[in-house]
């Protein structure tokens, strides 16, 4: 259970998540959250796929096992992007104020700025700021169901 009792709230997988109804409690707090997240994650210039695949990198590294139980992280990336992208969130997880100049230069020979800028973002919100939310709220790993509702909402909205 989680440290705090979830607020009941209407929508599909992803908006009615255990983070977003923990989140839920305060519904402007939920409100903005979700917007710069729908804004990374659906409108964005980078694809879901990759935002997806660093969101399944980080999660068990950040420690909220709910994250961690809506997707393993993909061993195997044969987009040479993705791989940056998942390779370049690891770092950050492991000590932000450790990253380089010369890390940010392999950024570069994949994404232009505007996606780095898109990409630090995202990995700051979701993958750090989310999943540490619910490492420090205690939230409990999903059910295999729901995390198969959650894949099949990304797919959904991602389309």
């Amino acid at each position: 259970m989680s440290r705090v009792a979830p607020a009941v709230i209407e929508g599909n997988a992803v908006q009615r998540s255990l983070l977003a109804r923990v989140l839920g409690r305060r519904p402007d707090v939920l409100k903005a959250f979700g917007r710069l997240d729908t804004t990374l994650r659906f409108r964005g210039l980078l694809p879901m796929d990759l935002l997806e695949s660093v969101r399944r990198a980080t999660a068990g590294e950040v420690g909220c096992r709910y994250c961690a139980s809506l997707g393993e992280p993909r061993t195997e990336i044969a987009d040479t992007r993705t791989a940056v992208a998942v390779a370049f969130a690891e770092m950050v997880v492991q000590g932000p104020a450790e990253i380089s100049d010369q890390q940010f230069d392999v950024l570069r020979e994949e994404f232009d700025e505007d996606e780095i800028v898109e990409l630090v973002a995202y990995i700051c919100l979701v993958s750090v700021a989310g999943q540490m939310f619910g490492a420090v709220m205690g939230l409990e790993a999903a059910e295999p169901d729901e995390a198969a509702e959650y894949q099949a909402a990304l797919a959904e909205l991602g389309s």
